[in-house]
């Protein structure tokens, strides 16, 4: 695995997951990410980001900052995360 600093997004209306490595954050730019944002610019840069990190083409801090940008835009980055007790937090509203 390939580490990134960790990044902590929104998994559905009320679990956070906080992704830790290239390999991890890759897979839920591609099975998690929310629907009606994929496929804009920003998560297609954050994939291309993820295949070059793997193939050794970009650095992982490169890679990080494509994602954390997708998932701004995608409005599921969560902002000041602070370190988590438990795997998932209930979301406010």
């Amino acid at each position: 695995m390939i580490p990134i600093s960790s990044v902590h997004v929104w998994e559905g209306a009320s679990v956070r997951r906080t992704l830790t490595d290239v390999e991890g954050a890759a897979n839920f730019l591609l099975i998690k990410w929310p629907s009606g944002m994929m496929d804009t610019p920003a998560h297609r840069a954050a994939q291309v980001a993820a295949l070059d990190v793997l193939g050794g083409h970009r650095s992982p801090e490169e890679f990080r900052r494509a994602l954390t940008v997708a998932a701004g835009e995608a409005g599921i980055l969560v902002e000041d995360a602070a370190p988590m007790a438990a795997k998932s937090v209930r979301r406010r509203r």
